[in-house]
């Protein structure tokens, strides 16, 4: 009896260290306590059971469990919030629809949905308004013009650049009178005026706006001897 149980007693420290031990990779385990590990289950390897972590977050399923690993991902957009506007709760969907966001909101797709953030894109400008001027509607072409606006109006800012670009101010008082001796159109339509560049020699005085652009005052010519 004493001679079986010193052999157990030898086989025992020879086996020990081959035995089975839940943390066989010597401390390889993910850290429970780590705020970054998030177990699904401690069970070898999972079986049956999908892991779902976010893009933010790394699987991991061996004989330690199974779960996520690297940060929680950040809070959803509140569905309840004026500024957050979802076009789909759904990220499959989202990854199959194609959508924009209007300045100044911003695009959100992740695992919560995807949609708008941000206050909602101001109003063009009313063409009907009488102290909103045009120039373009184009968003092209507005980006190669280049024109003045009359004294007190004010160039469009602050709205989409889809919207066009122009004057927004009060209408000048009245046109030049081209029947007017001192004045001397260089053309009558705006859109033509902001693509030609001249200057008007002193005592004259440039003019450009709704009514065309040109010189006014005296002619510098006139009364010169030659």
């Amino acid at each position: 009896m004493r001679s079986y149980a010193l052999w157990f007693l030898s086989a025992s420290a020879i086996l020990g260290p081959l035995g089975c031990d839940p943390d066989v990779g010597g401390g390889t385990c993910p850290d429970p306590r780590d705020p970054e590990v998030h177990y699904v289950s401690h069970e070898p390897e999972c079986p049956g059971i999908d892991v779902g972590c976010a893009p933010t977050q790394t699987a991991f399923s061996d004989e330690c469990g199974c779960g996520c690993i690297g940060p929680e991902p950040a809070a959803c957009p509140d569905p309840g919030d004026p500024e957050v506007r979802y076009v789909s709760h759904d990220p499959r969907e989202c990854h199959l629809i194609d959508f924009d966001c209007s300045w100044p909101q911003t695009l959100f797709s992740d695992e919560c949905g995807c949609g708008c953030v941000g206050p909602e894109p101001e109003a063009c400008p009313d063409p009907n308004d009488p102290e909103v001027h045009y120039v373009s509607r184009d968003e092209l072409e507005c980006q190669l013009i280049d024109f003045i606006c009359p004294e007190g109006q004010e160039y469009m800012s602050g709205f989409p650049s889809a919207c066009g670009c122009g004057c927004i101010g009060p209408e000048p008082s009245v046109c030049p009178d081209p029947r007017d001796p001192n004045v001397r159109y260089v053309s009558h339509d705006p859109r033509e005026c902001a693509r030609i560049d001249f200057d008007c020699s002193p005592p004259e005085e440039l003019f450009s706006g709704e009514c065309g652009c040109g010189c006014i005052g005296p002619d510098p010519l006139v009364g010169r001897s030659h």
